[in-house]
């Protein structure tokens, strides 16, 4: 109960307006990391960038000068930054999905579902990018473990290979994965015109409605029987 109460008092007290700007990967919205850390150390991002602008200028015979040692720390740790606060604003707003209910005050599931309907379904075409990203993602981390000296190290010490490639899929985006074919349920059950924008939109990018309820299906086995969760997701599953 206290995280429903608090998904409702998030999108009472505005919270939508400061998330989706985030969600949309909308830098320029972004909280901007401390000037004292790598990841806001304007000085070398600029000096970045006019480095990017010189390299543009040159003529094709002339090499592109390349960035210094410091200053790829300083790129990485900003990439980053910007990962996290993309993930970050996922996992907050698939917890609303997960909380918010016809009976939240203030029409709270109701303005959350609105959403993806602005802007010509735009959220819509942002949650198929980011799932079909993270599936992409999930899919690398689990080959990579697979043909790692881990996975070799883990048979021959009679740990369960299966269950540890799972593990590696998950935090290289399978997470991610599963809460956003939920949260892409969410938006399509919600409203018939992001149902049928997603399912165009998965065709453009030539993908299907298999690729979401797998992420879905997956979820769901990772849940214990009986949960809220779980039986969420089984409507998901029914409904799309």
């Amino acid at each position: 109960q206290s995280y429903k109460r608090a998904s409702e008092t998030f999108v009472d007290a505005g919270g939508l307006k400061s998330l989706f700007p985030i969600f949309m990967g909308r830098k320029s919205s972004m909280p901007k990391p401390a000037k004292c850390c790598d990841a806001g150390n304007i000085d070398l991002l600029r000096k970045y960038a006019e480095l990017q602008k010189q390299n543009r200028r040159k003529g094709a015979d002339q090499g592109p000068k390349k960035p210094s040692k410091r200053m790829k720390q300083v790129l990485a740790a900003n990439k980053e930054w910007f990962q996290t606060l993309e993930a970050h604003s996922v996992q907050i707003m698939y917890g609303l999905t997960r909380n918010l209910d016809e009976a939240s005050p203030h029409d709270a599931k109701s303005r959350l579902t609105s959403k993806f309907i602005e802007n010509d379904c735009e959220k819509c075409d942002r949650l198929v990018e980011l799932c079909l990203k993270y599936d992409a993602k999930m899919r690398q981390a689990e080959y990579d473990y697979f043909k790692s000296d881990e996975a070799e190290e883990a048979e021959e010490n009679g740990i369960d290979v299966d269950f540890a490639a799972m593990n590696a899929k998950l935090k290289g985006g399978g997470d991610l994965f599963h809460r956003l074919g939920a949260m892409i349920a969410f938006a399509a059950i919600g409203s018939k015109r992001s149902h049928e924008h997603i399912l165009e939109q998965l065709r453009v990018q030539n993908s299907g409605i298999g690729v979401i309820k797998a992420a879905i299906e997956e979820f769901a086995s990772l849940i214990d029987e009986n949960d809220a969760q779980q039986k969420q997701l089984e409507i998901y599953l029914s409904a799309i």
